[in-house]
C-alpha cells in the first residue's frame, strides 16, 4: 500500500530471533531484554539539526532551561509532533515550581505552527489523505498512529527530490511528514460498525488532526481543508459504484456529530 505525501520508516528486517546481519544481537540489549524473540527492524527517522533545535528552544523553552537543552544529548533526537487540533494559547497552565521541556517528540500546536509560518493546511491535507488510504486500502483503523515532522533521509534532501514529499521552511528547513507506530491498529472491515471504531480511534489519538466544531475561524478553515481532502482522497481510491463509497461521508458525519 503506497501512501502519498506521508513518509514511512523502511522495514529493514523482520522475524529476527537472535541474530541480525550474521552477528549475535542479544548482548546489545539490557540484560532484562536479552530473551530471544521476534522483532521488527526499521530505519531511523532523522532528527532535526542543531540550528532547528536551537530555534525551537529559544522561542519556546523556559529561559532558565535553554542552555541545558541546547547541550542535552537526549534532546538531539528532536522530532516535532504537529498538533493541528489544539492551541497552546488559552490553555490553563498548572502552577509549579518545577519546569520541564524536551525537544524529543516536541508538541507544536496550531498557533505555534502559524507563528513559525508553517503550512498547517498542507499538514492537514497530508493527514487526511493518509487516513483515507489507511481506512479504505489498508483496512486498518489508524488507532494511535503518530505523525511527526522530521528531515528527509540524507539522499533525499533536495526539495521535490525522490518521491516529491519534501516541504520547504525557513525555520525547519527541508522536512517531511512521517508516519509511525502501528502497533495499536486494528483491522477495519468495510462496514458502519468498523467506521464507528475508526471515529473512536480518531478522537482517542493525540490531537494531530483538526477538529470540527471550533469557534475560531482558523480552526474552521483547517477542518474544512481536512474534510474536503479526506472525501476527495477517499473517492479516488474507492469504487464509486460500490456500497463502500458511502462510508467516507458516514465517517465525516460521525466525527462532526461527536465534536
Amino acid at each position: 500500500m503506497a501512501i502519498e505525501r506521508v513518509h514511512l520508516p523502511v522495514i529493514i528486517a523482520s522475524n529476527v530471533i537472535t541474530r541480525y546481519g550474521g552477528k549475535p544481537t542479544c548482548q546489545h540489549f539490557p540484560i532484562d531484554f536479552q530473551i530471544p524473540c521476534n522483532i521488527l527492524v526499521t530505519d531511523r527517522i532523522p532528527p532535526f539539526t542543531d540550528e532547528v533545535r536551537n530555534t525551537i528552544a529559544e522561542r519556546y523553552c523556559p529561559p532558565a532551561l535553554i542552555p541545558s537543552i541546547k547541550t542535552s544529548k537526549p534532546d538531539e533526537d528532536c522530532l516535532i509532533r504537529p498538533y493541528l487540533g489544539r492551541q497552546r494559547h488559552g490553555q490553563k497552565q498548572k502552577q509549579s515550581k518545577f519546569q520541564a521541556f524536551s525537544l524529543r517528540n516536541y508538541p507544536l500546536h496550531i498557533d505555534q505552527i502559524e507563528e513559525l509560518q508553517l503550512d498547517g493546511t498542507l499538514y492537514a491535507r497530508v493527514m487526511a489523505e493518509t487516513l483515507a488510504r489507511l481506512y479504505w486500502i489498508g483496512h486498518i483503523d489508524a488507532n494511535d498512529v503518530e505523525f511527526v515532522l522530521a528531515p528527509p533521509r540524507d539522499h533525499q534532501t533536495a526539495p521535490g527530490s525522490a518521491d516529491g514529499l519534501t516541504i520547504q521552511s525557513s525555520v525547519l528547513g527541508n522536512h517531511r511528514v512521517w508516519l509511525l507506530d502501528f502497533d495499536c491498529c486494528e483491522p477495519m472491515s468495510q462496514d458502519e460498525a468498523r467506521v464507528e471504531q475508526a471515529v473512536s480511534a480518531f478522537y482517542k489519538n493525540d490531537p494531530f488532526y483538526p477538529r470540527p466544531g471550533k469557534s475560531d475561524d482558523r480552526d474552521q478553515r483547517l477542518w474544512m481543508a481536512f474534510k474536503d481532502h479526506f472525501l476527495s482522497s477517499s473517492a479516488a481510491v474507492l469504487d464509486q459504484e460500490s456500497p463502500e463509497a458511502r462510508l467516507p461521508g458516514y465517517w465525516i458525519a460521525l466525527v462532526e456529530q461527536r465534536s
